[in-house]
């Protein structure tokens, strides 16, 4: 080789091995150029182009790589090629093309094909993104127990991730903390290390584990901050889980910036990638109260095929579109199997449903939820029960229920140094203790919560604090009374009995009863005249209307 392709290669190899996957892509092509690069070297050249968003030029690198191997008769070698080339396909969103390749280099590898541990994978991917999970991770098991290398921790991700979509928390996280180990203790290659980062912190959000999620994020954090470029989707994957931990600790400023980053760094790029990077986009521009923002923002998630529930749906019930935002939630858990997916979109169910006033509809969410926790518990998700089942008890007239369930929850989430969610769960025990008459309590509740609404930038939710407050202060003037449970007493005044009563506001009978009580409660008298009779003196009941 001449001694200029020489240096060149020499940069280009020093440069790979510091992680400055930009600058070596520029000296591996100028040694190409002078005289082309042997097959070791290509291969590397072709993962310095595949980790730094040169995804056409790794593509046809891997093509040249693939081609030197099967003449010299490198079939597993070449094997294992034909997976990263049809890898960089799939994350260029070239689906037709990935599927294409894979029956194309088939016919070139012949029976190293279907002995290729690497090539089980896009089969398990296939049986596992279309709801075949068992089979999945039966492929996923017999490439970690046959298969030694990178290819196994690459396998164990992929099955815990199948695992948590299955509802089998603790053994997906078991197999993804697995794959951790083996790339925190011996160090894993540029393309398959953001692959195991990636798959541990998302595994770790769908299973609600926070505290693990954010270990491991501050692992990926220290690899990411000692790169030099951060750009592309193969990158791009763990930033945005790392501004997704930021948002849920309060980072909102650093979180904005990083996601904002992210999809500007994608724009152009096509990919399931840059879907979800525009999702998170949304969500954070949502809670800020940007609302024209996350709509163009959930638009692009959607352009690259990414789903948009529960986000846009809530963005809806943000607006007051309270039908969009049912319809919206009702249609996407139709679709979605996913036990860690269907407890986030149960969950936004329940607060539209109680906004919309349709008590049974958010009854039979809470329910399901409910059914799956039993499944897959948690801290985070028994936190998480708690809350819709306190939200629910709370819509239901029953304060004195809702109250422990939420406090519990807050608990939780506290742990978890979330504060946002610690305070929409101080909203709700603020309107509980208001129900019950503890008018101190609420405002300290309510107190705490504008405290991190303010901070935050959580702009919405201060909006709707600011009429939860003004509608508490309200009911000062009538003892206490919830508008139901003033609904509940001027019908009383008006001789119906409870059953009656039920039928003309759609209730139950026995949520009729636990207003009753309560009314009693709050006025502190023992009986439905002495109740009307009170209610007449201090004009909560009309006396015209009777």
């Amino acid at each position: 080789m001449e001694a200029v392709a020489t240096a060149h290669l020499a940069r280009a190899r020093e440069l790979h091995r510091a992680s400055r996957w930009q600058e070596a892509c520029a000296e591996y092509a100028a040694a190409d150029a002078e005289e082309p690069l042997g097959v070791e070297d290509l291969d590397a050249f072709a993962e310095a182009a595949q980790v730094s968003a040169r995804g056409d030029e790794a593509v046809a690198l891997l093509h040249r790589v693939f081609d030197l191997r099967v003449s010299a008769g490198e079939l597993d070698d070449a094997a294992q090629v034909a997976f990263w080339l049809w890898w960089a396909l799939l994350n260029s969103n070239e689906v037709v093309q990935a599927s294409g390749w894979l029956k194309q280099a088939s016919r070139a590898l012949g029976p190293a094909m279907a002995t290729s541990l690497w090539l089980r994978i896009p089969e398990a991917m296939f049986h596992g993104t279309t709801g075949n999970r068992s089979r999945a991770g039966e492929l996923l098991r017999a490439i970690v127990d046959e298969g030694q290398g990178e290819v196994v921790p690459w396998a164990l991700s992929m099955w815990g991730q199948t695992l948590i979509d299955e509802g089998r928390l603790q053994d997906g996280l078991d197999h993804l903390e697995e794959a951790m180990a083996r790339l925190l203790n011996h160090g894993l290659s540029p393309r398959v290390t953001p692959w195991i980062y990636c798959a541990a912190v998302r595994g770790c959000c769908l299973a609600r584990d926070f505290a693990r999620a954010q270990a491991w994020n501050r692992s990926m954090a220290r690899w990411l901050d000692s790169l030099s470029s951060l750009g592309g989707a193969y990158l791009g994957n763990c930033r945005i889980y790392r501004s997704r931990l930021m948002f849920l600790n309060g980072a909102w400023p650093d979180a904005v910036d990083e996601i904002a980053a992210v999809c500007a760094d994608l724009d152009g790029y096509a990919g399931w990638v840059c879907g979800h990077a525009y999702y998170q986009l949304g969500e954070v521009r949502r809670l800020r109260g940007e609302w024209d923002a996350a709509e163009d923002a959930y638009r692009r998630a959607a352009e690259n095929g990414c789903p948009t529930q529960p986000g846009l749906a809530l963005l809806r019930l943000a607006e007051g579109d309270v039908d969009a935002a049912a319809a919206g939630v009702r249609r996407a858990l139709t679709e979605v199997t996913a036990k860690p997916d269907r407890l986030d979109l149960l969950k936004a169910a329940v607060t539209i449903y109680l906004e919309e006033g349709k008590i049974a509809a958010a009854r039979d969410a809470v329910t399901e939820f409910e059914e799956i926790a039993g499944d897959v518990t948690t801290p985070v998700i028994e936190a998480e029960t708690s809350a819709v089942r306190g939200a629910l008890a709370l819509s239901e007239g029953d304060p004195g229920r809702a109250l422990p369930l939420l406090r519990r929850a807050v608990g939780t989430w506290q742990e978890q140094d979330a504060p946002h969610e610690v305070a929409k769960l101080n909203v709700l025990i603020g309107q509980a203790c208001s129900a019950l008459a503890d008018h101190d309590g609420a405002q300290l509740e309510f107190s705490a919560a504008r405290e991190t609404f303010e901070r935050l930038g959580a702009r919405p939710d201060l909006a709707q604090l600011d009429r939860i407050a003004a509608a508490t202060e309200a009911q000062s003037e009538t003892h206490g009374l919830t508008p139901r449970e003033i609904e509940v007493l001027r019908l009383i005044a008006r001789g119906k009995p409870n059953r009656a009563i039920a039928h003309e506001l759609q209730l139950s009978e026995r949520t009729v009863h636990r207003h009753v009580s309560n009314i009693f409660t709050k006025l502190d008298v023992d009986s439905r005249t002495a109740a009307v009779a009170y209610g007449i003196k201090h004009r909560i009941v009309e006396t015209g209307s009777l």
